[in-house]
């Protein structure tokens, strides 16, 4: 028989050792970026984890699914990330969730991606009712909205380009509707150009510099928000008035964006799957959306582009870049 003191020692000292790998949980980064190209994004996912206590590789596993910029792999890399029987997928972007909630009806998913709802990923922001919750913008909203800042920007505008990675997805389509419409009325015809890698990405600004009084929207998309100073240094090589999604792109270089702060979206990402691994089930996390939104301006773009910023915009811009 096993004394009190042998027992107690014995479940004191299990209670003490640490955790082995196979207890860890394990969670899959999944994203249609080459793996390492979206380093910003994972690293404030990594970041955040940190802050909430979690160390990888002791106290919890990370492994990364990409389609390595390839849409059409997508859905190879989603089945590829369930295989592991993850406790949480984090999806970046639409497309990414998309596929994801294609390979699974069971795993929790945590994305922060464009209008949630519309694009078919959840019913019901309060309650998402499937395995699918986290962060949402209103891409109709924030096109419009955009398109609106650049022509206070540049009002001699007549063509908008803008810039796809792929098929659009539904919500960008409604989007694009919606600015067709809005362009009309201001006598400025909206375009397309679409790209399937960053590489892609030069040869299409060269196109947009062709024509005269052109300006270009850049919506969200993994692949380029992954490489965003690099399509800004791109953007003001080639002289564009362009107006992009995040920060970091004019940051770059590139001219002005409006937006929420991305990585202050996924900082708020993680708290999810924190609440998720202590046994919260998605459908009881109600998708947020942000409230603050961001217009920065690059004041040294704007000076190479002969462009004067009205003093209303430089007194509601967030930051100006010298």
């Amino acid at each position: 028989m096993i004394s009190r003191r042998v027992l107690l020692a014995t479940l004191g000292g299990a209670i003490l050792a640490p955790v082995t790998a196979s207890a860890q949980p394990r969670i899959v980064l999944l994203s249609q970026a080459p793996i390492g190209a979206d380093a910003g994004e994972t690293a404030t996912i990594e970041e955040g984890l940190r802050t909430l206590g979690y160390t990888k590789g002791m106290s919890i596993s990370i492994d990364y699914r990409s389609a390595d910029a390839r849409e059409d792999r997508l859905p190879t890399a989603a089945r590829e990330a369930v295989a592991l029987n993850p406790a949480v997928i984090i999806a970046i972007g639409t497309k990414a969730a998309l596929a994801a909630k294609q390979a699974t009806k069971d795993l929790p998913i945590v994305t922060v991606s464009g209008d949630i709802v519309a694009s078919g990923l959840v019913k019901n922001l309060r309650r998402p009712e499937g395995n699918i919750t986290g962060l949402s913008f209103f891409t109709v909203d924030l096109m419009l909205k955009r398109f609106e800042l650049l022509m206070q920007l540049a009002p001699r505008i007549r063509q908008c380009a803008v810039l796809l990675v792929g098929r659009p997805t539904p919500t960008i389509q409604e989007a694009l509707t919606a600015l067709r419409t809005t362009g009309q009325k201001k006598a400025v015809e909206v375009r397309v150009l679409t790209v399937e890698r960053v590489d892609d990405v030069e040869f299409a600004f060269a196109k947009v510099r062709e024509a005269a009084l052109t300006g270009l929207l850049v919506p969200p998309a993994p692949i380029l928000d992954a490489q965003a100073m690099e399509v800004g240094r791109l953007a003001a090589k080639h002289r564009l008035i362009a107006m992009m999604s995040w920060k970091e792109f004019v940051q770059g270089g590139g001219l002005v964006s409006y937006g929420p702060d991305l990585a202050a979206l996924w900082r708020r990402a993680v708290t999810y799957v924190d609440r998720i691994l202590r046994g919260a089930r998605p459908s009881d996390l109600p998708v947020e959306q942000p409230t603050k939104f961001e217009l920065v301006i690059n004041l040294k773009t704007a000076k190479a582009l002969g462009l004067t910023i009205p003093p209303s915009l430089l007194l509601r811009a967030d930051q100006v870049i010298e």
